[in-house]
């Protein structure tokens, strides 16, 4: 009789069958969620995966390092924002009701300045990386500049580039964010704590140079 052969074992890390989509969406979710508030190299893959619930060796198989994970996670996080922002600004009431609807999304959760964040990962990055993520993030400002196109077709706005108020909006936005996690001592920021900002303040301060004045 001869021996019967080993089992052969399952890779470790290896999700089950019907895992991989929740198992990777919890890991991206979590990892931009962390990376958001308290920065790249505060972040560890280990605090990633106790926070997530899922296993390192788990959270190793799908990404073998942080970098590849903070790629994946804030790609995948400017793609939400997309769909986010692009639903609201379709949705009823004046643009400056649905500008002000997008900052409240936007300012809901705290987060660090997104350039700084990315000042600070791109030393572990690579060119290729840094690129996908600029290409993700362009994809928020299209958003955006298409609704703003549609405001000064029908002389809601001033003309101008809408790819510029674009990223005008998205800067004020950032820095109403900022507050959030100014008035976190657990969180290290170089800017000073100043007093909070409303969704609607932000809103008034770009409306004030791109709205039509009436």
């Amino acid at each position: 009789m001869k021996p019967s052969r080993p089992t052969p074992k399952k890779k470790p890390g290896r999700p089950k069958a019907g895992e991989p989509s929740t198992v990777k969406a919890t890991l991206l979710r979590t990892a931009s969620a962390l990376f958001m508030q308290y920065g790249f190299d505060s972040v560890s893959m280990e605090q990633i995966s106790v926070s997530s619930g899922v296993t390192k060796a788990s959270l190793y198989y799908y990404f073998p390092n942080k970098a590849e994970l903070f790629t994946a996670a804030v790609i995948q996080m400017m793609a939400n924002i997309a769909r986010l922002t692009s639903g609201l600004l379709g949705g009823p009431g004046s643009m400056r009701e649905r500008l002000t609807a997008v900052a409240e999304a936007h300012m809901r959760n705290p987060h660090v300045d997104f350039e700084s964040l990315m000042r600070e990962a791109s030393q572990s990055l690579t060119a290729e990386q840094i690129a996908a993520i600029r290409e993700a993030e362009r994809s928020v400002h299209d958003v955006l500049a298409a609704a703003f196109r549609q405001e000064m077709d029908i002389g809601t706005l001033r003309s101008g580039d809408p790819l510029l108020y674009a990223y005008a909006f998205s800067a004020i936005m950032m820095l109403g964010g900022r507050n959030a996690v100014s008035g976190d001592a657990s969180v290290a920021s170089p800017l000073p704590p100043f007093s909070p900002i409303a969704p609607s303040d932000i809103v008034d301060l770009f409306w004030c140079g791109v709205g039509r004045m009436v």
